[in-house]
């Protein structure tokens, strides 16, 4: 700022007064140049100790205008403004820190709001799992009825197959015997000679003949 301030100040003068800005002397030039780079120093370390300033000042003393003069009194004695100054720049550094904390504030919300969101879709998958999973389990408990009864099934029909062989051997053997019995008695079949039909007749003629007596 006292920076900004000579350099205006110096140029209203050249303005004002060229002759006199040009009757400076190169060291009274050097000592003022050497002041603004004083000045361009954070302010902090002026409001502390301008000692500094004030020395080339005093070595500088009616080597200069009244405008620039002017300028860099104030600047020479800011130690006075130490607590004012001291107290703007923790209030500057306040405003920064809560507007990163503002910021973070903000970033962490968002975060919030992601994570919430998460959250919200993993309980409506949780919802939506546990329902498949009672489906499933009782399609399960369906299946296992369905393969008890199957496995029931199978082992009926193992047991039947098992008997299968000496049923088998059985029915060989009596129909073996069946055929057997069968031979022996084609094998004492004798023809019989006439007929049925002959016979039976006689046998009625027979039986007349006994009723009539």
């Amino acid at each position: 700022m006292f920076s900004f301030q000579i350099g205006v100040a110096a140029t209203e003068e050249e303005e004002a007064s060229s002759e006199e800005s040009a009757a400076l002397s190169e060291d009274v030039k050097a000592k003022l140049q050497e002041i603004l780079q004083l000045l361009r120093q954070d302010i902090s370390q002026h409001v502390q100790d301008a000692e500094p300033i004030r020395a080339i000042l005093k070595s500088l003393r009616g080597q200069f205008s009244k405008p620039i003069e002017e300028v860099l009194i104030p600047a020479a004695f800011i130690e006075s403004r130490q607590v004012q100054v001291l107290r703007a720049q923790k209030r500057l550094a306040d405003r920064l820190q809560q507007e990163q904390s503002a910021k973070k504030r903000d970033d962490l919300k968002s975060l919030v709001d992601s994570t919430q969101a998460k959250i919200d879709s993993l309980t409506q998958s949780k919802v939506e799992l546990e329902k498949t999973k009672s489906i499933l389990e009782a399609r399960r408990e369906l299946l296992l009825k369905e393969l008890e009864q199957v496995n029931q099934e199978i082992a009926d029909v193992n047991n039947s197959l098992s008997k299968l062989p000496s049923a088998l051997q059985w029915l060989e053997d009596e129909k073996y015997e069946q055929a057997r019995q069968a031979y022996q008695l084609h094998r004492r079949l004798q023809p019989i000679p006439g007929s049925a039909d002959t016979d039976q007749k006689e046998v009625q003629e027979a039986d007349k003949s006994a009723n009539v007596r």
